[in-house]
């Protein structure tokens, strides 16, 4: 992962912004064409527990994110990037972080690109299961909640359910992509929430709501 651009824990966002504008574009471009259709992807969805010492690579990582949330046409003016998966008020309040062996990273989607958070290995935490601490690879879901300003989510209890529901639109496509890709995936809800937000240097405003898993098949 040449190029990942680094986050210091105490980075504002408009260092952050600076700091992509830098370095931007360090994925490879993510490749649209596999030959398995979607009905067939839906077909071999599954949840998997088992996988093999296979690393996953750059571009699968890519292919992975894209999947998962990626911009599938650019903002224009005031209006937001549109995704592929949808978003409640069109908040995109969903943040999605990869635990990898050389640390944690988040997605930025409208680079296609990294950004270190972290340098340590902290897969040992995605979920309480340890057969999960094997995965190669880890995604975790958070809610920036200051990122729902929609008048509609003003409430606890509103803003609670579109970050599960978006969650859910999320990781439905990662499963998809994991079947067209002949790989493995299964969501956790056990998760030492408290313990992973700190190893993740998470703020106040982004709460974790749930972990995957991503490997090859055995």
């Amino acid at each position: 992962m040449n190029k990942i651009l680094k986050h210091e824990n105490d980075s504002s966002l408009a260092k952050i912004a600076e700091d992509i504008m830098k370095n931007p574009n360090n994925l490879p471009r993510p490749q649209k064409d596999l030959p398995v259709s979607l009905m067939q992807a839906l077909e071999k969805r599954r949840s998997i527990r088992k996988w093999s010492d296979t690393s996953v690579s750059e571009q699968e990582l890519s292919n992975l994110l894209w999947a998962a949330c990626g911009i599938t046409k650019k903002k224009q003016g005031r209006t937001k990037s549109k995704r592929t998966a949808p978003s409640a008020c069109n908040s995109q309040a969903i943040r999605v972080y990869v635990l990898h062996e050389k640390g944690v990273f988040l997605y930025n989607e409208e680079t296609h690109g990294l950004i270190e958070i972290a340098n340590d290995d902290v897969r040992q935490y995605i979920g309480t299961q340890k057969m999960m601490k094997s995965a190669p690879l880890g995604l975790v879901f958070v809610a920036d909640v200051s990122r729902m300003t929609s008048p509609f989510l003003r409430r606890e209890e509103a803003r609670q359910f579109s970050a599960w529901v978006d969650t859910g639109y999320i990781s439905q496509n990662v499963y998809l992509y994991c079947a067209a890709a002949n790989m493995g995936t299964v969501v956790l809800s056990l998760v030492d929430r408290e313990k992973l937000h700190g190893l993740m240097h998470l703020q106040a405003h982004e709460k974790i709501v749930l972990t995957q898993v991503v490997g090859h098949l055995v």
